[in-house]
């Protein structure tokens, strides 16, 4: 028996129906996939909580005192998801160099974009590589721990530094040409100024009277003051009194 027009009209609405609360989950599904991080990114952000929480506890207890199942029943996890991400100190300890070879090569790259001249450039990149190591890593120990990593992890390390070294001595001579730094050795000036700077976080703490941006600010202060052809006057006389900067952009 064919089907009427009033038949078809219905067909049609039904399937209509059934098929708009599929679109609604869809489109639900596409606002929430703008929203929320995605598997890749929900991962990056348990490695780097296991990161911080395991570097503040090598920070208290002594690298060589901690071990990786102290640090996974304290944090609450178990071994298991704490291997998945470090199977052994060895690997933590080049993460955590990973990481800083990062921001030190980020540091340098905005440096150079807003940088003037060679030293300003210079002077920028360490105030802000300073204030991230001592404020938002917080790894005073385990960037002395060298000696703990895998040989091809400490070749990787030394390809890593020796090149950001090198464009670090290129920013030193770009400053000696242009007349905003003193003429000097640039390879034993940027030895100086790193060597100031990771000394840095074996003194400094958070909970300490100075924040990290009023630390690396005066520190560049100085090490400016040393390289530069027109060096300040005075230096700050009381480092909690350094205005605190809305951020380090």
């Amino acid at each position: 028996m064919p089907r009427t027009k009033s038949a078809t009209k219905i067909g049609s609405a039904t399937k209509i129906a059934k098929r708009r609360p599929a679109a609604a989950k869809a489109k639900a599904v596409s606002v929430w996939h703008d929203v929320l991080p995605s598997r890749s990114e929900q991962r990056e952000m348990k490695r780097e909580a296991l990161l911080r929480a395991a570097v503040s506890a090598f920070n208290r207890r002594g690298f060589s005192q901690t071990s990786l199942d102290e640090i996974a029943q304290n944090l609450g996890v178990t071994k298991a998801a704490l291997y998945y991400y470090f199977p052994t100190k060895s690997a933590l300890v080049a993460a955590c160099f990973d990481r800083a070879m990062k921001v030190a090569n980020e540091s340098l790259a905005i440096a150079k974009r807003d940088g003037r001249d060679g030293r300003e450039k210079l002077i920028l990149m360490l105030r802000r590589y300073l204030r991230t190591m001592i404020g938002e890593l917080n790894e005073s120990l385990l960037l002395t721990e060298e000696h703990a990593l895998t040989p091809s992890d400490r070749a990787k390390l030394i390809e890593q530094r020796d090149a950001f070294e090198r464009a670090l001595r290129a920013v030193v001579k770009e400053g000696i040409a242009d007349g905003s730094i003193v003429p000097c050795d640039p390879k034993l000036a940027v030895f100086v100024v790193l060597g100031a700077i990771h000394w840095v976080p074996k003194w400094f703490s958070l909970k300490g009277p100075w924040s990290d941006a009023q630390v690396s600010i005066a520190i560049s202060d100085m090490l400016d003051r040393m390289l530069s052809t027109s060096p300040a006057q005075n230096l700050t006389e009381n480092v909690g009194d350094i205005p605190q900067p809305d951020d380090q952009a």
